[in-house]
């Protein structure tokens, strides 16, 4: 993908057991909205085209629950799109929304250090399966079919490798996979179509009951480069095309909520402090 596009969309089979009312959410919090509107300084602004961008808590409905978050976290940072739903913006290193009214001249830079951050109430299936499903192809392929056996779609057909940054990398079974494209050439006549821009890197983190507490995949690096390097507090280009994201998922249980954020996979190594931060944020701002 060019630049860092957009992973936001959920597997098809997927988005039938979500229903959006907005983008984010994290820990049940007892806070009054006046105590969440107290946070920030409403003197914070700035005017940009005619418009006055501030930090003022700007109300986000998901699911039964109910959110203030400050404007400038907002991906536009003004408030929920037209419909309910909310995408909220985590600025790497600090973790923390930029400064209000700064979206529209932000660098290249700037722009890569942006976390994209969303969230759903789930209220079709358990949020206990939901990573489960993620990881597996049952819930997107035809009971039977030859697809749901593809070892590149199925956690427990993957092969664990060493751990990386506290994670356990799931690499792709080729002895496996030569099995599943027999199988599929038998049935479909031809090979199944195999290109490394869509065999994903996967990382799975689990608590301690052995359950899946975080899921993340990556776009595989282009001649072992991911598209960006860190120097500093920037991400500066390493010379390839295109820019490796991730995709990483974690739920809130105890709310019925899935939560998307995406980043360079540059970043990956900051997972924790990025899924930390964003849980942070959504405990802060509940208000209902």
């Amino acid at each position: 993908m060019s630049l860092l596009a957009p992973r936001r969309c959920l597997a098809l089979a997927l988005a039938a057991a979500l229903y959006t009312t907005a983008c984010v959410q994290g820990p049940s919090s007892d806070r009054t909205e006046a105590e969440a509107v107290l946070t920030e300084n409403p003197a914070e602004s700035r005017t940009v085209d005619g418009y006055t961008y501030t930090t003022k808590p700007v109300e986000a409905k998901i699911g039964p629950h109910r959110f203030a978050f400050p404007a400038n976290y907002y991906d536009d940072q003004i408030g929920p799109a037209i419909g309910g739903g909310v995408g909220l913006t985590l600025m790497w290193p600090e973790l923390d929304a930029a400064p209000p009214g700064t979206r529209s001249t932000r660098s290249m830079s700037d722009h890569h250090r942006a976390i994209s951050m969303s969230i759903d109430h789930v209220g079709a299936v358990p949020i206990g399966s939901l990573l489960q499903r993620r990881t597996s192809t049952e819930s997107k392929t035809e009971d039977g079919s030859v697809e749901r056996q593809d070892p590149r779609n199925r956690l427990d057909m993957r092969r664990p490798a060493l751990e990386q940054f506290g994670l356990t990398p799931y690499v792709i079974d080729e002895d496996r996979m030569a099995a599943y494209s027999m199988a599929y050439s038998d049935q479909r006549g031809k090979p199944p179509v195999r290109n490394p821009r869509y065999e994903d890197d996967w990382y799975v983190a689990r608590s301690s009951g052995d359950t899946l507490s975080t899921f993340i995949k990556c776009d595989q690096p282009q001649n072992g480069r991911q598209g960006l390097h860190i120097k500093g507090a920037a991400l500066v280009s390493d010379g390839a095309d295109r820019v490796a994201s991730c995709s990483h998922y974690f739920v809130d249980q105890a709310d019925s909520l899935s939560v998307t954020l995406v980043y360079p996979s540059v970043l990956l190594k900051d997972w924790r402090s990025i899924e930390g931060a964003a849980r942070t944020v959504l405990a802060r701002y509940r208000i209902r």
